[in-house]
């Protein structure tokens, strides 16, 4: 069985429940589209094309794209398409598509639509990430951070329209999904059921096949400049079956979902489908065929060994001697329709070498007697003469840090599976073979200056360092000192232990500097990842290192032996020989020289492996210094095989070769090359133990399938390579699978060689299963006090990994957790003795320390706190009363004075009237004349039909005033002038506002400044001429540590918002009016916009855009301006009576906002551009007041006072629902997870609703009874949200964003300074 076949026994597996019955997808379960979700919209017509640039990256094969277009016919493609009759029945095509459903589709009639869009909202792309989980449930922190959103709405068949025999009424849709992920990217096919109701569209004058696939183009061969085609994924066939299963089976556990795994980076070897982890009924369930085409298809898809022979040597029969019988060898056709379900057991697959084949091609015998594994053909066949492998869905990170800290990456495999070749590719001819070059042997003088970074034994005892052993080895006393021996099932040199057979990884830093040709400038490296990863039950291995310059990339391919070093720690080995990680464990350092002929270029590599870390992978440091010889950019290097002799003594390792590599230029032109490379390896053996088995003095190493590339568009320099250890001499080589890696074992397992070819797989130690198929045990889950007390346990892929607790850390066992002796902030932990936060302050002093002292108003230690009596210092006048308070105190003029308590005056018998009291006593005593009867004298009464203003109990106008005679209310100022618009009918009473501000309370006046919150989130509500705030516990409000944020006494609070990035609170009032700031840490007041208002009742902020938004009830507009106050821009004067409650969306660059016009209540919504304004809601409204809107839920709410309810509604999809009715008098909304929170005229007080239980949950009245106003939160962190404007969009002036894109505006008056832009984007 071939090396690739392990993973493809795993595809099968996974395809084998393809096909089982599941739960259907109904229309309504596609993502969301349309112009609500925020959707862009084709063209209409035949062959419309768009092209869509994309904010992150899609991984599609092994390229990495920033833009896509998208067709009329049922595909998304990487490069500008060409006409349709050149693709059209003609697959695979030149160019690089994903074919959701491929045909001569039509949208001119207007029915049938094509919507796309870039989707980053939490929504859709936690539903992408439950998609993929559900396909490949073994993967953990599945993280989609963009998603490509394309749908096919009742779409035609080209050519049906209006023909009358009700072909035009078949309609299709269907869509396509596209997530990615940090380095890899996942496509999402969704058919609902019923949403394919035709098969065929004519092409050419012929009904063709609707077919679905991915497709990779024209690709250029790395031996050659000429460009071949590419692999084309097909997941339909030529049947009709193969259709209607799209909506019927899956490979994700609800019928109608597809979901495959389709490029990553920096390694790619296939297209993955995904596998149903939950579906029913597995019985009489057959396999949806993958048909899989070859890259060239004029020529041979598959090496059939039974009629290929290399055209060897006599030295090279050794290596290739005559091919088994041919009844011993498969055959296998150009093109490969694999069906699962109807491939037979015992079929043996082949084994595909590009190069050279190996000895022969025998059938091994798998001896596990539980079971027989039926065999499967592989269709597979590396694109390069060596193919990168299948990296997991989440590759290895170009950064050293693991991507979901603690626990490592999880993937359909434990661990990434070797590779998997959806597409064969024709074997090339086999080039003509010279003799190899004998290796010379060359003794390299150790340097004494190499910085070996080694551990050494010692003369102590197994009783005081056990704990320097790895943790599966164990601790040998001897006569002169210890020594560390793995345990059976391991390999190494006791310090560092692996499992047999399980894969490696491997990360660490190039540095150095490097000139190329004849420059004189060299090239600096500094800290460039290196990431490796080794299939060890097979010997082959896989490097990348990032960031290279273009300069340095090409030139660094010959360099193979960068990676060559791992591939020999940990090569195949052949009985009775060790590779290099048996022999020197993960510490040992090397040091090589290159000489480049014919140019003498020399290179120097200095390598430390430093061990395996606590992510289990081994680091290596690497330093190069020297010269390279130039390679164009564009050109491709071909290393042949090749064999290295390696010498061996205890602590001493050395080799050399003499390698030949081709260079072919991009014009064509070929040349070969060649240097010499020796090397020195020095590491540290147990000296106590004499019984141990040395390596053999002499071992050859061979290495063949070298794949070298610079993947110019990434900056990546990769490597693989297969690698054997063995003997030097001339022997007939093992045949066992064991010993040439062609066995059917999992990646997790060890294959142990039985007689003959006989062979059982054994799963790694920290992996189940029975060898063919491993996965991971949880040790935590099953052993949850593995890790003992204090001690945190974190799975990973065959081990776990022990974190001490916040507050410990390892002894010096490296096991224990002991208490962390460091410093402690007190003061922010909480754990101090100062006395209550309403009494002392505590100050922490650096180091553990931390001092108590005494808020003003209190005096004592610090610890111990009590209140000053000022009442005692004679601080109010001698006319006055004073109250002493907590910290504080008041002064009150006593009867017959006024005053502010520190200055009082007689008052006269009466105080001067206000002007509403004048008023009303005018209205009144007008009738004076008019009143007839005995009475009609004791006090005036108005005439039947006069109107008499209402004034409050301190003789202001009340906000409402009525006209009971004629059943009439109205707002007015607070100069009792009417404001326009508000006049209601008989049995309805407007929403008004108090314009008149309220007194102040006798006593001191506090200053109008911001009293710092604790961290947190709290609620900020407006009550007057003060802004409030109560922390948040969870959900729950904590009412006793409710106080002041600010005290603005003079004015009259409206609307609050919050910017979460600078931390600071907006607020209108409608005094001023104006609009201001200030920050919530504390500090003073400062202005933001203060001309051109005259009612501003509401504000929202969008924090990714940096803009303001407001609404004005006197001017009826709603305006925006940057957050500062400057450019400013009316964007909608019309059509506007009372506008009051504004949100903004800046996900979807949308606002939203409600007018209580009693005539017509509505709320709107636009473009934060002003663009495509429309109204939301109208039906079913009173007075909607409140208004806010769940970024996270995507879900638009409001309070009503008309109607009492408080509902809310998706917008997208206008799905409307009631949360709570029967309320009183809200005023203003704010959502917070699951709650709602508003305010309520009437019942004076801040209200929680539970959304889930659709109930009031809590109540918090102030302490001062009044109307509250706005209300809004303080969250610790902002939403996750994107626009186009976060910074700027490259605008003169203001960036405005809207649904898709963005625009450039001009304020309405324009400044002195750069010229202005306008512009669409």
């Amino acid at each position: 069985m071939s090396p690739g076949s392990r993973s493809w026994w795993w595809f099968w597996s996974c395809l084998l429940s393809l096909s089982v019955p599941s739960r259907t997808l109904e229309l309504q379960e596609l993502f969301k589209f349309g112009e609500e979700a925020g959707d862009q919209q084709l063209q209409p017509g035949s062959d419309s094309t768009a092209e869509l640039p994309l904010n992150g990256s899609v991984f599609f094969f092994s390229q990495t794209f920033d833009k896509v277009y998208i067709n009329t016919n049922g595909f998304v493609a990487f490069a500008d398409p060409p006409a349709e009759d050149e693709y059209l029945g003609k697959m695979p095509s030149s160019f690089n598509m994903i074919a959701a459903l491929l045909g001569d589709l039509d949208s001119s009639d207007g029915k049938g639509r094509v919507y796309f869009r870039e989707d980053s909202s939490p929504d859709v792309l936690s539903r992408s990430a439950e998609h993929i989980k559900r396909a490949f449930p073994r993967d953990d922190g599945v993280e989609p951070t963009s998603a490509l959103v394309v749908t096919w709405e009742n779409m035609v068949a080209q050519g049906t329209l209006g023909r009358g025999d009700e072909l035009d009424a078949k309609r299709n849709t269907f869509q396509l999904v596209v997530a990615s992920m940090e380095s890899s990217s996942c496509a999402i096919l969704l058919y609902p059921i019923g949403g394919l109701q035709f098969l065929y569209t004519s092409v050419g004058g012929e009904a063709k096949l609707l077919e679905a696939g991915f497709n990779e183009g024209l690709v250029k061969s790395w031996w050659s400049w000429s460009a071949s085609q590419g692999t084309y994924f097909r997941t339909t066939t030529d049947e009709e079956t193969s259709i209607r299963d799209l909506t019927e089976k899956t490979t994700s556990g609800q019928a109608g979902v597809w979901v495959y795994e389709i490029g990553s980076s920096p390694f790619f070897a296939s297209i993955t489908p995904g596998m149903a982890s939950s579906l029913r009924d597995e019985e009489n369930t057959t396999e949806p065929p993958v048909t899989l085409l070859p890259r060239q298809p004029d020529e041979q898809t598959t090496m059939d060994f039974s009629t290929h022979e290399p055209q060897a040597g006599p030295e090279e029969e050794e290596e290739f001697p005559t091919p088994a019988p041919a009844e011993n060898q498969p055959s296998y056709p150009d093109a490969v329709t694999a069906t699962p379900g109807e491939a037979k057991p015992g079929v043996e697959e082949p084994y595909y070498e590009e190069e050279y084949p190996e000895s022969e091609i025998v059938t091994p015998t798998y001896t596990n007697p539980e079971r027989a594994q039926p065999r499967y053909p592989d269709p597979s066949e590396p694109r390069y003469p060596v193919s990168e492998p299948l990296q997991p869905r989440y590759t290895i990170p170009e950064t050293p840090e693991p991507r979901y800290p603690p626990v490592q990456p999880r993937y359909p495999d434990p661990n990434p599976v070797e590779p998997r070749y959806a597409n064969p590719e024709p074997v090339q001819p086999v080039p003509p073979y010279s003799r190899p070059h004998q290796p010379q042997i060359v003794v390299v003088d150790e340097d004494e200056n190499l910085d070996v970074n080694v551990f050494r034994y010692n003369l102590e005892t197994c009783a005081h360092n056990s704990h320097k052993c790895s943790a599966f080895a164990d601790c040998r006393d001897y006569s002169d000192g210890y020594c560390c021996h793995c345990r059976p099932g391991f390999y190494g040199n006791g310090k560092d232990c692996v499992a047999d057979g399980k894969p490696q990884r491997m990360s660490g830093e190039v540095n150095g500097r490097v000139f190329v040709g004849n420059s004189t400038f060299p090239v600096e490296l500094g800290n460039n990842d290196l990431h490796s990863y080794v299939v060890a039950n097979d010997g082959r291995a896989y490097v990348a290192i990032s960031n290279i310059p273009k300069s340095l990339g090409p030139s660094l391919q010959p360099l193979s032996s960068l990676g060559g070093v791992i591939g020999w720690a940990f090569a195949l080995e052949q009985p009775g020989y060790q590779n290099g990680f048996s022999v020197t464990g993960g510490v040992f350092s090397r040091q090589a020289e290159v000489i480049f002929q014919p140019g003498n270029e020399r290179l120097s590599i200095k390598q430390r492996f430093e061990g395996i870390d606590e992510h289990d992978h081994l680091v290596v440091r690497t330093d190069l210094e020297g010269r390279l010889p130039a390679i164009l950019q564009g050109s491709s290097v071909q290393i042949n095989p090749y064999k290295e002799i390696y010498q061996y003594d205890r602590n001493f390792i050395t080799s050399s070769s003499n390698r030949d590599y081709t260079v072919t230029s991009p014009d064509g032109a070929v040349q070969t090359r060649s240097y010499q490379w020796r090397q020195t390896v020095t590491f540290q053996s147990c000296p106590h133990d004499e019984a141990t088995r040395p390596a053999p003095s002499t071992q050859q190493l061979s290495v063949d399938q070298i794949f070298v590339m610079f993947d110019a568009d990434n900056n990546l320099v990769r490597y693989a390579m297969s690698n054997r250890i063995g003997s030097v001499h001339s022997s007939v080589p093992e045949q066992n699978p064991c010993f040439t890696g062609r066995h059917g074992c999992d990646i997790n397992a060890a294959c142990r060689p039985g007689e003959g070819l006989q062979f059982t797989c054994e799963c790694t130690n920290g992996f189940t299963g029975d060898g063919r198929y491993c996965h991971d045990i949880d040790e935590c889950r099953e052993t949850p006090q593995v890790c003992g007390s204090n001690a945190v346990c974190s799975n990973q892929p065959g081990t776990f990994r022990c974190e001490c607790a916040r507050g410990f850390v390892f002894a010096s066992d490296g096991k224990t957790c002991i208490e962390e002796d460091r410093p402690v902030d007190h003061c922010q932990r909480g754990t101090h003795d100062c006395d209550g936060p309403e009494r002392a302050l505590c100050s922490y002093t650096g180091g553990s320390a931390y001092a108590c002292s005494c808020l003003p108003g209190f005096v004592g230690n610090g610890r111990g706190c009590r209140d000053v009596d000022e009442c005692q210092q004679e601080r109010c006048h001698r006319d006055a009363v004073c109250s002493n308070t907590q910290g504080s105190y008041t002064c009150q003029c006593q009867p017959g004075f006024h005053g502010d308590g520190f200055r009082c005056s007689p008052t006269s018998s009466e105080r001067e009237k206000t002007q509403c009291e004048r008023h009303r006593e005018s209205a009144q005593t007008a009738t004076a004349t008019s009143g007839s009867g005995f009475f009609s004298f004791l006090r005036p009464r108005p005439a039947v039909g006069q109107y008499v203003p209402q004034c409050n109990e301190h003789g202001a106008y009340e906000p409402t005033q009525c006209h009971t005679s004629i059943g009439q209310c109205w707002c007015v100022d607070a100069n009792g002038q009417e404001i326009p618009n508000t006049r209601t009918g008989p049995g309805s009473t407007p929403l008004c506002i108090d314009q008149a501000v309220t007194p102040p309370p006798v006593g001191p006046t506090p200053r109008p400044d911001v009293h710092p919150v604790a961290p947190g989130t709290h609620l900020l509500f407006a009550q007057s001429g003060k802004i409030e705030h109560v922390p948040l516990d969870g959900y729950n409000m904590k009412m006793e540590e409710a106080k002041p944020l600010l005290h603005i006494p003079d004015r009259v609070v409206i609307a609050v918002a919050y910017d979460c990035v600078e931390k600071m609170v907006y607020w209108t009032d409608i005094t001023g009016p104006a609009i201001s700031r200030a920050g919530i840490s504390g500090g003073d007041i400062s202005p933001v916009i203060t001309t051109d208002l005259q009612s501003p009742e509401g504000i929202a902020i969008d924090h990714v855009a940096r803009l303001l938004f407001w609404t004005d009830s006197m001017r009826d507009t709603v305006e925006v301006s940057k957050l500062d106050g400057s450019q400013r821009r009316v964007l909608f004067d019309t059509d506007l009576i009372n506008p009051r409650p504004i949100v903004t969306n800046p996900a979807y660059g949308r606002l939203y906002w409600a007018d209580w016009n009693r005539d017509g209540p509505k709320i709107e919504m636009s473009n934060m551009d002003g663009t495509d304004r429309i109204v939301l809601v109208k039906d079913d409204l009173g007075l909607p007041n409140g208004l806010t809107f769940d970024l996270d839920n995507q879900q638009l709410c409001w309070a009503d006072a008309g109607t009492r309810k408080v509902e809310c509604m998706d917008p997208h999809r206008r799905l409307r629902r009631k949360i709570v009715e029967g309320i009183q008098y809200p005023f203003s909304l704010v959502s917070f997870g699951r709650n709602l929170y508003y305010t309520d005229w009437r019942r004076e007080a801040v209200v929680a609703v539970d959304r889930q239980s659709e109930k009031e949950t809590e109540e918090f009245l102030p302490q001062k009874r009044s109307r509250l106003y706005g209300i809004t939160t303080t969250p610790t962190q902002c939403p996750q949200a994107y626009n186009y404007c976060a910074n700027n969009g490259g605008c003169s002036h203001l960036c405005l964003p809207r649904l898709g894109g963005f625009t450039c505006r001009c304020p309405d008056t324009a400044s002195a300074g750069a010229p202005c832009e306008e512009r669409n984007l």
